[in-house]
């Protein structure tokens, strides 16, 4: 007995690895549109486990051959052993309309939409059915049917929009997707993804033209529904049209009498996309809020931060751009005075006295009473201690620097502003010649999650290496680290004279000539010395070497905004996107060089 039932088993078992081995070969043959051979093997499939995996092919198989009356039957056993799977019916149709019968094709489709049944699972499964053979229309019945069938408790709204936008009525789509949001209002997040789903692939913008004209016009006929507002918002958000989403959003702010919190949050995103002017506008329009407001104050410091910014980066700011932000600056903590609140624009205050207009006494003053503030966040405390060790750089006090770097690090280990004030801890260490030793510290920084200080260690790393066995003095590397200090403190004049001497002594040292001619490059742009810039801009890609790609990209943005010369920046672009693709800057170059190209001229 206890052999006969281990032979059973054996070959129980074999008979499964056969039909394994068959439906194996007979994907291979089905997928290579072998149907002859395929359809041989997945009718003894389905024969001897008629699953649904096997009738799909199968059925597919008898369409591709011709072979109609056994796709008829195929069709209609499943239909009479799964009476409550209506979707069949579609099949039995679709076999008919390959016959070219159409009435009879009719006639099935017809009668799976009279037999659909309150559930759910079953509308779902006959919608996509249609939706998948493309009987659009069909499909849209079935939805809408499958709607009222169950009271209105599902719409089936995404799926019908799924379907208008298959079948091209992109005007029917919006309607759809808005009508979501007017059933309920939970389903907002749920209508945002569907959107970047349908409108994904949207060449000549059609989907989102469209879309966009009937949100605003449903805006307009329910304007105390917020969820459409909100909708609208995020579209506009989605477009940068930051101008347009602040009109709304400052038109919801006042309907709902809302404290602020979503201006607030619309500057901060311009302030990341760099729309600086719009950034300006939200701020100045919760200026008119109440003085006591928490939004208030966050709009009074901000505004003078964004400006600190917009001049920082403005390579066509003066003097007199900086001696007004100083007023700024100086009005705001005037009038909210220096506490806990406003430690960030004391911070900035310090940072524009001491490397804008030098006054390094007024602004550790400054720091120093900062340091001491009740209440204060231990991050802003952090950034205060790394300004004022930044300061103590620029005097020449590069030990006292890296204690106060070394304090925030040890704070904020795992932290962002740990990881700046250890990058500042290599620089400091690198600046007085200790190579060996900064070098560690970078090295432990290429892993940063921050892409600027992974960037910025890993480019001092390789200097370091590529130098310090070139000769054993090092003493290319070390005029260069004073250039470097220099630059830091804004003695330019000092800094182009050690990379001139680096450029004349060492000129077999062509590692680090590059870098010489980048350093001088960058120092002649702050000082709007344009083509002395690009000329030691070239310099620094005929070396071909890690910074070129960098060097690359400052001319392509000198000839684009200072020196309105578009064929000459896209062609620093254009290398940049092709030869240059692991670079840190190969997703702003490809957006520049779009730009340039002309790829958003019927963005609007």
């Amino acid at each position: 007995m206890k052999l006969f039932f281990t032979l059973l088993i054996f070959f129980y078992s074999l008979g499964g690895y056969s039909q394994s081995q068959n439906e194996k070969l007979a994907y291979k043959y089905y997928s290579g549109k072998q149907y002859e051979k395929a359809v041989t093997l997945y009718a003894d499939l389905h024969k001897s486990s008629p699953e649904k995996r096997f009738y799909g092919p199968l059925l597919k198989s008898y369409l591709f051959l011709e072979r109609y009356k056994e796709a008829q039957k195929l069709v209609k056993v499943h239909i009479k052993k799964n009476p409550e799977r209506i979707e069949f019916n579609i099949d039995l149709g679709n076999v008919y309309e390959s016959e070219k019968k159409e009435s009879k094709a009719t006639q099935a489709y017809d009668n799976t939409i009279k037999l659909m049944i309150p559930n759910v699972n079953s509308i779902l499964a006959v919608g996509n059915r249609f939706y998948q053979k493309g009987k659009y229309d069909y499909a849209i019945k079935a939805y809408k049917k499958g709607a009222k069938l169950l009271n209105g408790d599902y719409p089936f709204s995404f799926e019908l929009a799924k379907v208008y936008e298959a079948k091209g009525d992109l005007t029917n789509m919006s309607k759809v997707l808005i009508g979501i949001v007017h059933y309920s209002d939970e389903y907002l997040e749920s209508v945002k993804g569907a959107i970047s789903t349908l409108f994904y692939n949207d060449i000549g913008r059609k989907k989102k033209s469209i879309f966009k004209d009937e949100l605003l016009t449903q805006v307009q006929k329910h304007p105390s529904k917020t969820a459409l507002t909100e909708l609208l918002i995020w579209f506009f958000l989605q477009e940068k049209k930051f101008n347009s989403a602040l009109i709304h959003s400052k038109a919801l702010d006042k309907r709902n009498e809302e404290a602020g919190n979503r201006i607030a949050k619309l500057a901060k995103t311009c302030i990341q996309n760099k729309e600086y002017e719009i950034a300006v506008k939200a701020y100045n329009y919760l200026l008119k809020k109440d003085k006591g407001s928490y939004f208030y104050r966050v709009a009074r410091t901000k505004l003078v931060e964004v400006l600190n910014i917009k001049i920082t980066e403005d390579p066509q700011s003066t003097n007199e751009d900086i001696l007004r932000l100083k007023q700024n600056y100086e009005d705001a903590l005037d009038e909210l005075g220096r506490n806990a609140y406003t430690i960030d624009l004391i911070a900035g205050y310090a940072q524009l006295l001491a490397f804008k207009l030098n006054q390094t006494e007024k602004a550790k003053q400054e720091l120093e009473s900062a340091l001491k503030i009740a209440r204060a966040q231990p991050q802003e405390i952090a950034n205060c201690k790394l300004i004022l060790g930044d300061i103590y750089v620029k005097e020449n006090e590069v030990w006292e620097a890296a204690l106060l770097y070394g304090q925030v690090n040890q704070d904020f280990k795992e932290d962002i502003i740990g990881h700046k004030a250890k990058l500042r801890t290599a620089k400091a260490y690198f600046y007085t010649g200790e190579f060996e030793w900064a070098k560690s510290q970078l090295d432990v920084l290429k892993a940063s999650t921050t892409k600027l200080i992974a960037n910025d260690a890993l480019q001092l790393s390789v200097l370091i290496s590529d130098n310090l066995g070139m000769d054993t003095s090092t003493a290319a590397l070390k005029i260069y680290a004073l250039a470097d200090l220099y630059k830091f403190q804004n003695n330019d004049s000092l800094a182009i004279v050690a990379c001139n001497n680096v450029l004349d002594s060492f000129p077999e040292n062509i590692t680090l000539l590059d870098d010489a001619y980048f350093m001088k490059a960058k120092i002649y742009t702050q000082n709007k010395k344009w083509d002395l810039a690009l000329e030691s801009y070239q310099k620094a890609v005929e070396y071909n070497d890690l910074l070129k790609d960098d060097a690359l990209f400052e001319m392509g943005v000198i000839y684009q905004n200072i020196l309105n010369s578009p064929d000459k920046a896209i062609k620093c672009f254009e290398e940049i996107v092709l030869e240059h693709q692991d670079s840190f800057y190969s997703v702003e170059a490809r957006k520049n060089y779009r730009t340039l190209r002309g790829d958003f001229k019927n963005a609007e």
